[in-house]
């Protein structure tokens, strides 16, 4: 059983991850152990999203010193196979953890 503190200190996590969101707010008091695990499994979910867009951002500005004409299409066609590989998360990680990880948090509560 967790502590109110404890729940609420779970919910900023939550909401330093994928922000605000009212409707976990409402299963707060729920929160258990099942809640902790999920949670836990998101946090390294966006780790590790943050960690591909690094690299990728990381590999494009590799090829920054070239920066004559046409050279990020040159960049392009060099990492095209690196791109495909990676997972991209859209707008950022943001969004693909809250989607991928709002219903696993909410559905630990029942």
């Amino acid at each position: 059983m967790l502590t109110s503190e404890e729940k609420d200190y779970l919910y900023e996590i939550i909401s330093s991850v994928i922000g605000e969101d009212h409707s976990i707010k409402a299963y707060k008091p729920s929160f258990n152990e099942s809640t902790i695990s999920v949670v836990e499994e998101m946090v390294e979910a966006n780790f590790q999203c943050n960690a591909n867009m690094k690299e990728l951002i990381k590999d494009l500005l590799g090829g920054s010193a070239r920066l004559s004409k046409g050279w990020l299409k040159k960049l392009l066609k060099g990492t095209k196979k690196k791109l495909s590989k990676t997972q991209l998360k859209g707008y950022g990680c943001l969004a693909s953890v809250k989607s991928r990880w709002k219903t696993a948090i909410i559905s630990s509560t029942i």
